[in-house]
């Protein structure tokens, strides 16, 4: 049978009605039903280093907001293989269900994502909010309309923790050993200047690369140097190998790794020494710090890392946004961009969770631990 054009047009708009409906109209701008599922986006890589943290945080986040009974959460995980942040992020954009995406850890899978999750390619017409947990880089700062991160970013840090170098450990003269990328290379220039900024010199200031350093190396320039205190900001495994060939060469220097060195914390060779950490659970006093630890001490065993907790916040206030109303991956974005800015804050775990115009956290905590000390930290606001 041939229809006429009139009802093939009807036919034609019948359709594209369905089809919208069945996608959610673009994921960009429908609004959802009240007892739809939401999907939050995992945008992290499977098996890379704090990977286990940000699941065990997002499950809890997850639980946590099914309490409401309203809007039914569930996570929306990489498939299995995915190994690019880039990949991870296309199958993520492309997940009508997703309205918003945790992650990603690391600033420099964050840097490549984000075009795919701002939809560049299609002026934005698919974008998906990504709030990542840890990333620090400074050159995510007002990056993109798309982008949030509760972690404070690397020269905030540096700054805070030359500050507290030179005031609390009274050090004069500084050597840095610094992981040879970007985040290594920030931490290292930051902290020099503001560390010079107060009268203080820093005698050595050397890359390594992870894999090909020679550490003994490392260790007998220290010894003939005899700076003040050593900062590392690199790995754990790079720093735990460092403090073994320094006990070897008989060289005790006071240590601060940075945010990256934080799974040392176990290590019987990093006893004494010093990390920078965005979240302790120690220092977690809020009400819903304590739902957290409580849920995540019965669950796992164990204390709950940052990479945990600050997923476990991100993933609350993509989820708050929603429960309030935002139905929509724009509503979601223009709801976090209030948080702060004319919204109260949220209760988080590590914080209360408000952005600044560029999408920063707002005034996040700065913690300087001592692995194994009674008296194990002190912190500072980074703002």
């Amino acid at each position: 049978m041939t229809l006429s054009p009139v009802a093939t047009a009807r036919a034609t708009i019948i359709a594209l009605v369905a089809l919208c409906l069945s996608v959610a109209c673009s994921s960009s701008g429908a609004p959802r039903t009240a007892n739809e599922t939401v999907a939050l986006g995992v945008g992290a890589i499977p098996g890379r280093p704090g990977y286990d943290g940000v699941m065990r945080g997002l499950e809890l986040a997850v639980e946590r907001l099914n309490e409401s009974g309203n809007v039914r959460f569930r996570l929306r995980a990489p498939n299995r293989g995915a190994s690019s942040a880039v990949g991870v992020a296309q199958q993520l954009r492309d997940d009508p269900a997703v309205l918003g995406v945790i992650g990603h850890p690391e600033s420099g899978n964050t840097l490549e994502a984000l075009p795919v999750y701002a939809d560049a390619e299609h002026a934005g017409a698919n974008a998906v909010v990504a709030v990542s947990p840890t990333a620090s880089s400074p050159r995510l700062s007002g990056i993109s309309p798309w982008f949030f991160r509760l972690a404070p970013s690397d020269r905030d840090a540096a700054r805070y923790v030359a500050r507290w170098v030179r005031d609390s450990l009274g050090a004069r003269r500084a050597a840095i050993i610094y992981r040879n990328d970007s985040y290594g290379q920030e931490w290292s220039s930051t902290f020099s200047d503001a560390f010079a900024q107060r009268g203080a010199v820093v005698v050595q200031r050397d890359p390594y690369l992870t894999g090909v350093s020679e550490w003994e190396a490392y260790a007998q320039l220290l010894a003939k140097l005899h700076p003040d205190v050593l900062l590392f900001p690199g790995d754990a495994a790079d720093a735990i190998a460092l403090l073994k060939a320094l006990k070897a060469a008989h060289v005790s220097i006071p240590f601060v790794g940075g945010d990256g060195t934080e799974a040392m914390n176990e290590a019987p060779e990093a006893q004494g020494a010093r990390f920078v950490a965005f979240f302790r659970a120690e220092r977690a006093t809020s009400a819903e710090a304590q739902h957290f630890l409580s849920r995540f001490r019965a669950r796992f065993r164990q204390e709950p890392d940052m990479f945990a907790a600050l997923s476990y916040d991100a993933a609350i206030a993509i989820g708050r946004m929603v429960l309030s109303g935002a139905r929509t991956r724009v509503a979601v974005r223009d709801a976090l961009e209030h948080l702060g800015q004319g919204t109260a804050p949220l209760d988080g775990v590590a914080g209360p969770i408000a952005f600044e115009r560029n999408h920063d956290v707002a005034g996040r905590t700065v913690v300087v631990t001592t692995i194994g000390a009674t008296i194990a930290m002190v912190a500072g606001r980074t703002k």
